[in-house]
């Protein structure tokens, strides 16, 4: 479902006010074909457009990766937003003022409580000054990310709620003090709201760093560390760095570097993946120099060709990272970065020196990340199953052999198609063109989907299309094609008909009468040859 905090009606009334095609503007080159606009997909690599904005309808569709929705869903995903965030910033880019009571939404209060906790453990700063001047960061670099530290009985100065401290983290399940006698990293989020903390130990002992547990305002899928101050330098090189680190993205920011993101504490997912390739096509990978960074970047590569793009990839000297690399060769690390390798040319590089275990281990790897290009490209793939049978004897097969992707395939059932009938009968009933004579199971339709939402709207929970997608976003897409689709009246009338007659069919099976029995096979018949007379013949309660 969608966000309960946002007032539904504030919502409808916003996009009635927006036109979906100034807002896509803002973010794409559009192009009027007919009465929609069209433009190549942001979410997913084609050649050819198959993204489609309608100002009629105000709703997008791409038909290539199937998403789709409002104006509030395209900037939602494009700017890796939440539902909240999205709303504002369609307010911001459409002129419209948000009521006083959207502005205290609770998503909100706990952004605001965050930066006020951050500036809190930023007055301490003097406490890990030395600390920090050591690893050469300097007081300006550790105001500009707000890096603080967690006094002992920090809650009792803290006036912040108890809600925003369980959701920013700043106390235990047990109600205490979560990051007391830390140095902390307050975590920002892509627009810049504090959402979460994490803790690094300034002496000895384990864990060395404790970060805020997720929430509803934290994600760790979908935050990269550094994005919210490195934005301005992201859009303006349309590069961006991807390190393992805080510290990695804090000391490449004190060399000058200051486009480098990095996962929060996990490895890149596909959210962080694809949020990053709208920024830059060619993204850079600078993981450590060690064996699991290695494997860190191969991982990645894998990720990102999935998404239809190559990243590139700076080496590192053994046992270096970008935050040691920073401190004791910034020249050296400067001169990597401006030189990258593309994936390919680099793993072939490193593997070919590579002996014995490690070799296999890793070619395994590769075998794996090299085996998402198929799907998005063919010929690309078979142009690198080429150059790793070249230099390692690879072929398809090997890598098929180890390939997930592969056995993926075998083992999950891939979801049904929907019976075009359906989607037209729906259709129907979403503009408001159906009224039926009896009601209908939602256990007649083939589609799970089509029945979930058919029984969404005959009961009267949501009845606007727009209000829909709100409400179900996982279904936006589809209810966007739907409404996006041409169809004839015949159609129209073929697809009530098929329905009808199932739904009858249905109900035969619990008819003992024979009269009774004899009319709804009649009736049955008729609604099969297409005959929609036969409806007004329905009595049927």
């Amino acid at each position: 479902m969608g966000s309960s905090k946002v007032p539904l009606s504030f919502v409808e009334d916003l996009l009635s006010k927006v036109d979906i095609v100034d807002v896509v503007s803002h973010y794409l080159n559009l192009k009027q074909v007919g009465r929609n606009f069209t433009a190549l997909c942001p979410f997913h690599p084609e050649k050819t457009p198959s993204f489609v904005v309608s100002p009629e309808k105000q709703i997008f569709k791409c038909f290539g990766c199937g998403v789709g929705g409002n104006a509030i869903t395209f900037v939602e995903k494009y700017e890796g937003l939440s539902f909240y965030e999205a709303v504002k910033r369609v307010a911001e880019i459409a002129g419209v003022e948000l009521p006083t009571e959207f502005k205290g939404d609770r998503e909100a209060k706990v952004g605001e409580d965050g930066l006020k906790a951050a500036k809190f453990f930023n007055s301490y700063l003097r406490e890990v000054l030395d600390y920090l001047n050591s690893r050469g960061i300097t007081e300006e670099t550790a105001n500009r990310f707000l890096l603080g530290y967690a006094p002992r009985g920090y809650l009792s100065k803290l006036s912040i709620s108890k809600e925003s401290l369980k959701a920013l983290g700043l106390i235990s399940p047990s109600g205490k003090e979560f990051f007391s006698q830390r140095l902390i990293i307050p975590i920002f989020n892509h627009s810049g709201s504090v959402v979460a903390f994490a803790g690094r130990l300034l002496g000895e002992g384990a864990p060395k760093y404790i970060n805020s547990p997720e929430s509803e305002t934290f994600k760790k899928s979908s935050v990269l560390y550094g994005f919210y101050q490195s934005k301005e330098e992201v859009l303006k090189k349309r590069e961006v760095i991807v390190v393992e680190g805080y510290f990695d993205v804090i000391s490449l920011y004190q060399i000058g570097i200051k486009r480098a993101v990095a996962p929060m504490g996990t490895s890149l997912t596909e959210s962080h993946a694809r949020f990053l390739k709208r920024y830059s096509q060619k993204p850079i990978l600078m993981f450590d120099g060690d064996s699991a960074g290695i494997k860190a970047t191969i991982r990645s590569a894998g990720i990102f060709f999935k998404l239809g793009c190559e990243p590139l990839v700076v080496q590192l000297p053994p046992e270096e990272d970008p935050d040691s690399l920073s401190r004791s060769s910034p020249q050296l690390l400067t001169k990597l970065l401006k030189s990258p390798l593309p994936f390919i040319e680099w793993a072939l590089r490193f593997i070919s020196h590579c002996e014995g275990s490690k070799k296999l281990e890793f070619l395994k790897l590769l075998a794996q990340a090299v085996s998402q290009v198929e799907t998005v490209n063919p010929i690309l793939f078979k142009e690198y199953v080429s150059l790793l049978s070249a230099e390692f004897g690879i072929d398809e097969k090997w890598i098929k052999l180890h390939s997930p992707v592969y056995r993926r395939r075998e083992e999950v059932k891939e979801e049904l198609p929907i019976p075009y009938h359906e989607k037209v009968f729906l259709k129907a009933l979403l503009e408001g063109n159906l009224k039926l004579p009896v009601e209908i199971s939602p256990t007649v339709f083939v589609s799970e989907r089509i029945g979930k939402l058919y029984t969404v709207i005959t009961k009267g929970a949501v009845l606007e299309p727009t209000s829909l997608q709100i409400e179900y976003p996982e279904e936006a897409p589809l209810i966007s094609e739907l409404l996006l689709m041409e169809v004839s009246e015949e159609e129209v009338l073929g697809a009530i008909c098929r329905v009808l007659a199932k739904e009858l069919e249905r109900r035969l099976k619990k008819v003992k009468g024979f009269n009774e029995k004899m009319k709804l096979k009649k009736l049955i018949f008729s609604l099969k040859r297409g005959d929609l007379g036969a409806v007004s013949q329905i009595q049927i309660n």
